[in-house]
């Protein structure tokens, strides 16, 4: 399932547990856990829509045969 997806599907959760009936206790650590859920998730779809490093801190000299380190 897709990222994106999830945190579609974990929002309705949320908006879901105060009407399932579970201990105020139980409403708590399920919210809190969903909301660090909820926020690893929008890190990774973030992280996996950055473009990455089009050029490499080390590249291979074809002459020389060695390793040659560009700023």
């Amino acid at each position: 399932m897709k990222k994106d997806v999830l945190i579609m599907f974990l929002g309705a959760f949320t908006m879901l547990v105060p009407f399932m009936g579970f201990p105020s206790t139980w409403d708590t650590i399920i919210l809190l856990v969903a909301g660090v859920l909820t926020i690893a998730l929008g890190i990774a779809v973030r992280r996996g829509n950055r473009p990455r490093a089009s050029f490499p801190v080390f590249r291979r000299s074809e002459s020389s045969g060695s390793t040659e380190q560009h700023a």
